[in-house]
């Protein structure tokens, strides 16, 4: 009896292995073809829920049946309920038939079950844009520009445009303080390439003011703008508005001309280059007027030197520069003196005596005068070499107390 019924269950043991091989053919033919050649899908796996979405997606683009792609949308919903792009083609359809505001529900439910759904987040934009509500607009162009950096380039103008325009600065500055990946290369292109400075200026005054305020590497660039432009005068109260409390007492018509802060190379500070041949340094010596002065140390080579410098906002009129310097076997045929300069146009206002030799420390003057149209100075330590030759120069100079006063 047994040795009878043994081929029966070999048989149905066999049918459902080549029932089951059959199935997970058709599967596996079905996700294959889901995006590219939806139809071959659906042949394979009717209720598909990758292949509906595709062939809906297809159909509305090809502006068929509206009927059609509904049905296709709701059975992509059947079955995959969580999925929120189908509701997206159905928001596409209803833009399709005039009804915006049905299209919006539908745009906000797929971006919410969808969330990195590129369509619905670019059509929310544009739709909140033209109903002037830039923060929700912003809420989508910021989910964009994470899900997908590079399209940083196409939304640039709109940015642009955002900085510029007032009824969009609280919205873009909340945005922006939640320190999106973006935020850096957004503020670089708003200083570079914005368009008025004085529409955007309320949006940095805001991040600055803002938690966190502006990075040094935000604020430079936006101070240098403001600088170019001639506006020395905004670009230094927003520079000195930045500092710490305990910096402000450093503020001065030269700022922390003691060198006791460390130099931050943004905006009004000591800006202390790199140049092969000098090393610039903050260190404690004896004589010093606090804690510490400036040294500057060469290696007796050519230098073409100048490369501690300050830039300063002073209104037109006549001021003495004092500071006290020291000289340690300063080798050099020109000596080491402190210009003043012009930003714009690099008209030179005069410079001190030089500093060479071997000296203790001592008093330095100059007596200058900023004319009208010399908007923002560069206060700069340089060697005045005329030719190559005159460059070469070894030892050690020291520098305190740098105070510009003005004059009756």
């Amino acid at each position: 009896m047994t040795e009878a019924r043994r081929p029966l269950w070999l048989w149905l043991a066999l049918a459902v292995l080549l029932f089951a091989g059959w199935r997970v053919a058709a599967l596996g033919l079905a996700d294959h073809y889901a995006r590219s050649n939806p139809e071959r899908a659906l042949f394979w796996r009717g209720d598909h829920p990758d292949a509906l979405l595709a062939r809906a997606e297809q159909l509305i683009s090809r502006r068929g049946d509206g009927g059609e792609v509904a049905e296709l949308a709701r059975l992509a919903l059947r079955a995959d309920p969580l999925d929120g792009r189908p509701y997206r083609v159905l928001a596409q359809l209803a833009v399709r038939e005039g009804n915006e505001a049905r299209a919006a529900e539908l745009f906000a439910l797929a971006a919410r079950r969808a969330p990195r759904d590129r369509p619905a987040h670019i059509w929310l934009l544009g739709y909140h844009l033209q109903n002037n509500r830039p923060a929700e607009a912003l809420q989508h162009l910021d989910t964009l520009l994470r899900i997908q950096p590079s399209l940083f380039a196409r939304f640039e103008p709109l940015l642009l445009a955002l900085a510029g325009e007032s009824a969009a600065h609280a919205a873009l500055a909340d945005t922006l303080a939640k320190s999106p990946p973006w935020r850096a290369g957004f503020l670089a292109v708003a200083s570079a390439k914005g368009g008025d400075a004085l529409a955007m200026a309320p949006l940095f005054e805001q991040l600055r003011r803002g938690p966190g305020g502006l990075a040094d590497s935000e604020l430079g660039p936006w101070l240098d703008r403001l600088v170019r432009e001639g506006r020395v005068g905004q670009a230094y109260l927003l520079w000195a508005g930045q500092l710490p409390k305990e910096k402000l007492t450093a503020l001065g018509n030269v700022y922390n001309g003691g060198f006791e802060h460390e130099p931050a190379p943004v905006g009004f500070d000591w800006r202390l280059g790199r140049v092969p041949g000098a090393r610039i340094e903050r260190l404690s010596t004896e004589g010093a007027g606090g804690r510490l002065a400036l040294r500057v140390a060469f290696e007796d080579r050519r230098v073409p030197f100048a490369h501690v410098r300050q830039m300063l906002a002073l209104p037109p009129g006549r001021y003495r520069l004092a500071l006290r310097a020291k000289a340690d076997s300063l080798r050099t045929d020109r000596g080491l003196v402190w210009q003043l300069a012009c930003v714009a146009g690099g008209k030179a206002l005069g410079e001190t005596p030089p500093l060479m030799g071997h000296t203790p420390w001592r008093t330095l003057e100059l007596e200058f005068e900023v004319p009208a149209g010399c908007e923002g100075q560069w206060l700069t330590l340089r060697l005045p070499a005329r030719i190559p030759a005159e460059q070469r120069i070894g030892g050690r100079a020291w520098f305190d107390d740098l105070k510009i006063s003005r004059l009756p």
